[in-house]
């Protein structure tokens, strides 16, 4: 069982998209999804849900969960991900909402 870093409800981690935070060339770290599981490092859980990537972006939730407070989140890209996988009712993800 993990906890999502956005509604913050408990569930099987094969629900959830795995984070964690990478160091790029400039040394600075920057939010990736670690879609097979095996990325080094703490990561942090997250639904397959638009609602929820938003609502870790407004709470700041990355820097606290991945203990990198310099994190660079990028949430265009993590939503661009994200939206093309199933949200929570089932229904392709949209921008549009």
């Amino acid at each position: 069982m993990r906890t999502c870093i956005g509604c913050r409800r408990r569930d099987q981690a094969s629900h959830l998209v795995r984070l964690v935070a990478v160091r790029g060339a400039d040394s600075a770290s920057q939010v990736a999804i670690d879609e097979r599981g095996r990325l080094p490092g703490r990561g942090a859980w997250l639904h397959r849900d638009e609602r929820c990537l938003s609502l870790a972006v407004r709470r700041n939730a990355f820097g606290t969960a991945l203990r990198d407070r310099g994190v660079a989140v990028r949430p265009e890209d993590l939503a661009e991900h994200i939206g093309g996988i199933i949200n929570s009712e089932g229904s392709a993800g949209s921008q549009d909402r």
